[in-house]
């Protein structure tokens, strides 16, 4: 433990600094569906009654869990709804979370740890992109991982004050996203393990802190969350939504497989430490991984529901990194630092590739491109249309993605084609390839006027294709 604050401070605000640069630059990238959507929620929020009795789309997240909303809707107040303006918040708060786990874990295990953590999470791409994006999960992120880490703390001490703070940002990071239910059921998953353990080891007072300050808060927070989002669809009804088995691997996909290897390890040593708080960070990543399974049974479900309370993997994996560290540093200690850059490292090919294309799609090219080209009777189509929608000063119709409802999207395309005008359509691909039947029917009917990728240097890409399909043309289908 680094017993000398100003040092943690000295770490902690060069990590803010590092973290800032680095979620601040290239802040400006296209919008998405998902941030479209959220400014849709913010006006929602904003401009109908909080208690509706009739809810509408977009009215139910604003008001189930309204903290991360609220925190947008004061950042669009004071820096704008362009795409620098609308990220301000969420990027500051990507910044000052990178900030408050190197303090914490300076001050819980020392130096090391923190310098490991902090260069983790700088490089981590599913981090950075949650920072640049219009979505609450960067805020939920801060709040949850405090609340963690705040309890370790007041574990740690036997502190009745640190466990109330703990417990009241614990009920902020549920009023922020959902999924933050995890860190009550993970805490107190760990106590009930730990008075089994060793009941003399209880630490009494943080943990009725953490009741007395938590409970009431966490109960308004859940009856919120109940109220509004207990009408939230399953998979079926909504069209989309990972299995158990495949959430798992979207979640260790996006913290990328080095850490979820250490995270593993760090684990099975946990729970032969002798230091607690390393076990209730694996008591929370239990909690994680069964809700991760059995949720998708009930609502629809995607990995993006577990980044608010991933930091528990990053701090199991720092204590396995850390070790090795040491104990590397007892024969050389260029081979250890060697051997703990080398892993580190291992996320900068995704790092650099994010400043490529942002991690998304450019709808904003796709929309300049159809401004230059398209006449005044055009129609104009995509499988998101809020995004382009967003940069064209016209209607945009709904088309689905040729990848996931290849059916459905000629069909919507051929009812357009009966208007008798050119249609443009703009979709996304990712890898996925559409049905050899739906690519021979754009090939016959449609022309691609423009493919958007940027090369990256890992295996993700981003494509978006415009497509024109042209009714003067023969054989196609706005033609017939």
């Amino acid at each position: 433990m680094l017993r000398n604050v100003h040092w943690c401070w000295v770490v902690a605000l060069s990590f803010l600094l590092a973290a800032a640069l680095t979620r601040f630059y290239r802040v400006d990238w296209s919008v998405s569906g998902d941030d479209t959507s959220t400014f849709t929620a913010v006006r929602s929020l904003l401009d109908k009654p909080f208690f509706l009795k009739e809810f509408q789309a977009y009215d139910d997240q604003p008001r189930g869990v309204p903290v991360g909303y609220l925190l947008q809707a004061l950042t669009f107040r004071l820096c704008g709804t362009d795409e620098t303006g609308a990220r301000c918040g969420t990027a500051l708060a990507g910044s000052l979370a990178v900030a408050l786990c190197v303090f914490a874990v300076a001050r819980l295990y020392g130096l090391a740890h923190a310098c490991i953590v902090g260069v983790m999470l700088i490089l981590w791409p599913w981090h950075l992109f949650h920072s640049q994006s219009h979505r609450v999960y960067s805020y939920a992120f801060l709040f949850a991982s405090a609340a963690m880490l705040t309890g370790a703390a007041g574990w740690r001490r036997n502190s009745l004050v640190w466990g109330a703070v703990s417990g009241v940002l614990t009920a902020v990071a549920v009023s922020t996203h959902v999924f933050a239910i995890v860190v009550p059921l993970g805490l107190g998953l760990f106590v009930v393990l730990e008075a089994v353990r060793e009941p003399t080891g209880v630490r009494r007072r943080a943990m009725w802190g953490y009741v007395a300050a938590g409970v009431p808060l966490l109960l308004v927070s859940c009856g919120l969350a109940v109220w509004a989002l207990g009408h939230w669809p399953d998979r079926e009804a909504m069209g989309w939504g990972y299995r158990g088995a495949h959430s798992l691997m979207g979640l260790a996909f996006n913290i990328t497989w080095s850490i979820t290897l250490l995270s593993v390890v760090g684990w099975l040593r946990a729970w032969r430490e002798s230091d607690a708080t390393l076990r209730m960070w694996a008591a929370i990543a239990c909690a994680i991984v069964a809700v991760s399974v059995v949720a998708p049974r009930f609502v629809s479900f995607r990995p993006d529901y577990v980044f608010p309370v991933s930091v528990v993997f990053f701090l199991l994996a720092t204590h396995v990194l850390a070790e090795a560290y040491v104990l590397l540093r007892a024969r050389s200690a260029v081979l250890g630092l060697g051997v703990v850059a080398g892993v580190l490292l291992l996320a900068l090919p995704s790092f650099a590739s994010y400043y490529q294309d942002g991690n998304r799609k450019d709808y904003r090219a796709a929309a300049n491109f159809i401004q230059e080209h398209a006449h005044g009777d055009d129609l104009i189509a995509a499988d998101t249309p809020g995004a382009l929608a967003y940069y064209l000063d016209r209607e945009v119709a709904s088309v689905p993605r040729p990848t996931s409802s290849p059916q459905e999207c000629v069909q919507r395309l051929e009812q357009l084609a009966q208007r008798g005008r050119r249609i443009w359509y703009v979709c996304r691909f990712a890898r996925e390839e559409a049905p050899t039947n739906v690519d021979r029917w754009f090939w016959q009917n449609a022309v691609r006027m423009l493919r958007i990728k940027q090369k990256r240097f890992d295996y993700h890409e981003n494509i978006l294709d415009v497509y024109l399909f042209n009714a003067a043309r023969p054989g196609s289908a706005a033609a017939d």
